[in-house]
């Protein structure tokens, strides 16, 4: 093999590590689309490659590497943002975490680190989150 041919071989597997590295989310916010909400219509929103995502001002050099569903309760509203995530925690695809505000103001942040995982419902990550967990064990 040719020097030439051999750095060929390693930019093709660089740029296949690359390309893998990306995830897919979906992208909304029902407060502008309805469809966003849950019971969620995944056939009729569009996804979103997440290494497009522009870097943030307050996360330099930190890429979107996992897909986020935040449930918001305002004043008895609920809306639902799905995207890109940031910044990755222990409990990604495993634990949603509950906060609280001031004045009737709730959300659950759930992540997660799969392709278009930011789908389901809160209850459908856990239990899809628990049979993982239990086949991965057998």
């Amino acid at each position: 093999m040719s020097p030439a041919s051999g750095l060929l071989a390693i930019w093709i597997c660089l740029v296949g590590i690359t390309a893998t590295s990306a995830i897919m989310c979906y992208h909304c916010n029902s407060e502008y689309d309805p469809q966003c909400g849950d019971p969620f219509d995944k056939y009729m929103l569009g996804v979103k490659n997440c290494s497009y995502e522009y870097e943030l001002d307050h996360l330099p050099n930190v890429q979107a590497t996992l897909c986020r569903k935040t449930t918001q309760k305002v004043y008895g509203k609920i809306r639902v943002v799905r995207g890109c995530g940031y910044v990755r925690d222990p409990r990604d695809d495993k634990d949603c975490m509950k906060r609280s505000g001031t004045h009737d103001v709730q959300a659950l942040y759930c992540s997660c680190t799969s392709d278009l995982c930011n789908s389901a419902s809160i209850t459908s990550m856990a239990t899809a989150t628990l049979v993982i967990a239990v086949l991965w064990a057998i």
